[in-house]
């Protein structure tokens, strides 16, 4: 099995990180892949963050960015996401 190094949108029908850097530029918002990849990551810690004070986990800040990069965390984030734009629609 593979490893993965980090989870794409492409896999999601989505933009992948230049695609979305190009379009942030083309709007008006200088940008390249690796910021668009540093925000996505930024984003997922405040999610793992936000998971682990809520079942009252003792994770360190080191712990929880580990967790946050993962791509089975990030997919996990995605699926729950994507299942639950679906049930309101």
């Amino acid at each position: 099995m593979k490893n993965k190094k980090y989870v794409t949108v492409n896999s999601y029908k989505g933009m992948c990180l230049h695609d979305i850097a190009k379009k942030m530029t083309k709007d008006g918002d200088k940008m390249n892949h690796s910021t668009v990849r540093n925000i996505l990551n930024r984003s997922f810690i405040k999610i793992a963050k936000n998971v682990s004070k809520h079942y009252d986990l003792k994770h360190t800040d080191e712990e929880i960015k580990n967790i946050a990069i993962s791509p089975n965390f990030q997919e996990s984030i995605v699926e729950l996401m994507s299942e639950e734009s679906d049930r309101k629609c």
